[in-house]
């Protein structure tokens, strides 16, 4: 069963941003599966640094989005976005330091949980202001 799950209370009416969403949910269940299936660590590394990239050119797409719209609350937003690239930045350096499962099954579980938390709760605050779908 797959870790985290994509259901279409976590889209937030922008299609590139959902799409983003989408394959950063497909990339750590996907890293998740590897984990279970006793996949080598080598490859789960080369799918983790894929996660880390895309889930910060997410970051950069949003926020870009934000400014673009006006989006009030963007400040403490894009602090959020700071301080996971900064938990990531230091578990990936540890990860490259020494790869292990340990630390890959670290970084999976925080950016799954953060990211169900953060999607769910302050990214759709931005949905009024950005959505594809405004009146």
């Amino acid at each position: 069963m797959a870790l985290i799950v994509w259901t279409n209370d976590f889209q937030v009416g922008v299609d590139k941003l959902d799409a983003d969403h989408i394959m950063i949910f497909s990339l750590i269940n996907h890293i998740d599966e590897a984990h279970l299936t006793g996949s080598d660590e080598k490859a789960i590394g080369r799918i983790l640094q894929v996660l880390i990239e895309r889930a910060f050119a997410h970051f950069q797409r949003e926020e870009m989005l934000m400014k673009k719209h006006d989006y009030p609350d963007f400040e403490a937003h894009a602090a959020e976005h700071q301080k996971i690239i900064e938990e990531l930045e230091s578990l990936y350096e540890a990860y490259q330091d020494k790869p292990s499962a340990d630390v890959s099954r670290e970084i999976v579980e925080m950016l799954s949980a953060w990211l169900e938390e953060h999607v769910l709760e302050t990214d759709m605050r931005y949905r009024p202001y950005l959505s594809e779908n405004r009146s």
